[in-house]
């Protein structure tokens, strides 16, 4: 008896795209990307919706005695001049909590903003006394209606540059 002769299957053949055909695949679509990216910049930029929220009686806050609200995420604190501000309790610098911290002395003073991670410390209106700071704390719009503070969060105000007076201020 003889063998039979078996017929050898062909060898997998992978597809093939050649280099006119990549290119007529990629140079649309980097064409569409290339107008999305002009389409991005170019439309107008949508503004930021007011998030206010009520913080509480104008009555309640007492003059240099700032007051955390843990909703918003900053101190409302009520200057002699009466100005209410809303500080942001993230330090500019590196992003620690910022607590406030009555008992500390510093220039013959008690009560300050003293940031635990790198020893910035901050006045009652969150400018930069001392430290490593990138800016004063950052702050809230505020605005006062029939006898309650509503503070804006949608949108935080870099504080004031360190050791630059604030206006208003001696």
């Amino acid at each position: 008896m003889g063998s039979i002769p078996v017929a050898n299957p062909s060898p997998l053949r992978r597809p093939h795209l050649s280099r006119r055909a990549l290119l007529a695949l990629t140079l649309p679509l980097a064409v569409l990307a290339l107008i999305a990216i002009v389409l991005s910049f170019a439309w107008p930029a949508t503004t930021v919706e007011e998030r206010w929220i009520d913080a509480g009686p104008v009555d309640a806050l007492a003059v240099n005695q700032p007051v955390r609200n843990l909703e918003g995420r900053f101190w409302l604190v009520k200057l002699e001049s009466s100005e209410i501000l809303a500080l942001y309790q993230q330090d500019p610098h590196l992003g620690c909590t910022v607590p406030w911290r009555p008992d500390f002395q510093f220039a013959g003073r008690r009560g300050w903003f003293r940031n635990p991670c790198h020893g910035e410390t901050y006045d009652l209106d969150g400018t930069c006394v001392s430290g490593p700071c990138a800016r004063g704390l950052d702050r809230f719009e505020v605005r006062t209606r029939a006898g309650r503070i509503q503070v804006n969060l949608a949108g935080v105000i870099p504080g004031p540059p360190p050791g630059r007076e604030q206006p208003g201020r001696p």
